[in-house]
């Protein structure tokens, strides 16, 4: 029976994958240009980051995540550009997106920016059906094996130095053809932002919250507070909702940032996994000491 629970589980994940975009634990540092392309730019300086996540660790087929993102400045405080590359494993089937971002950049008061984002870009999906049992490979149905699926998202993003808002549809269109492996894409929502509160020179807390909405699954949301010291190291604590409680460590060397995050899986999938972890590494490309990225949240 616990082996018929666990194979339709996995079958679940494999076929509402393509519906379902990769999910981080460490938000806070530049996975928002993933979901968001208003954050291009929102920084003086540029930056490169790359992060791995392996989700349900010991769950045969479960998620495998592996993207780069990279943004900066085209025109100083005005116009803003970014790369993601997103590599994601689950099950048989291997997604492939990568897109480029655009972001206009307005201050609105002496210390306020909104910018608006559009983001364009190619989604791949490959699955192996051969892995499939009691599959009928002869069926028509099955007969492509390898989709790519061009998509346009968009995002708005108002920041200061001690606060952020963020809105976006990474995928609001998406140009596809529904098959065995891609049902028809349905678009995720995402609001979310995140305040530094100054305790002293050398503590401070940084509260955040995401929201993620699509349509006939359950409203997510992750709540999030770090502990910075010397705004050198962090410690942090956050909970997703039906899904885990997580722990994470932040540190700052230089231009070099890291992080590690654990989820400890609290929903019926806990009997079947030992959590999650994901791993992140960044580079600021300014002076080193840069306030502007030093002092971020947005890092």
């Amino acid at each position: 029976m616990k082996k018929l629970i666990i194979l339709s589980m996995v079958c679940c994940s494999v076929f509402s994958k393509a519906q379902q975009q990769a999910q981080y634990t460490l938000n806070q540092f530049n996975s928002s240009l993933e979901i968001n392309p208003a954050y291009a730019g929102s920084n003086d300086d540029a930056s490169a980051s790359l992060r791995y996540r392996k989700q349900w660790v010991g769950f045969d087929g479960s998620p495998t995540t592996i993207s780069f993102n990279g943004e900066g400045n085209v025109i100083k405080k005005k116009l803003g550009a970014g790369l993601t590359i997103v590599s994601d494993r689950i099950g048989i089937t291997k997604s492939t997106d990568i897109d480029l971002s655009l972001a206009s950049h307005v201050k609105v008061s002496e210390t306020g920016t909104i910018a608006l984002g559009i983001k364009g870009g190619i989604y791949t999906l490959k699955s192996d059906f051969s892995k499939l049992s009691n599959v009928d490979m002869t069926d028509p149905l099955y007969a492509n094996d390898k989709i790519s699926i061009p998509f346009v998202g968009v995002g708005a993003l108002y920041y200061t130095k001690k606060l952020y808002i963020g809105f976006c549809i990474p995928k609001l269109v998406a140009f596809e053809t529904a098959t065995a492996q891609s049902p028809v894409s349905k678009p995720h929502y995402y609001l979310y932002g995140g305040y530094r509160v100054i305790i002293n020179d050398e503590i401070e807390l940084r509260p955040a919250l995401l929201f993620k909405y699509v349509n006939a699954a359950p409203l997510e949301a992750d709540i999030a507070v770090d502990f910075w010291y010397k705004k050198l190291i962090g410690l942090g604590i956050s909970y997703r909702t039906s899904d885990s409680f997580n722990f994470t460590i932040k540190e700052k060397f230089g231009n070099f940032y890291a992080g590690y995050s654990y989820d400890m899986t609290i929903s019926k999938l806990r009997t079947f996994n030992s959590g999650s972890h994901e791993v992140y590494l960044g580079y600021s490309f300014g002076k080193k000491g840069n306030p502007d990225r030093t002092d971020s949240i947005r890092l």
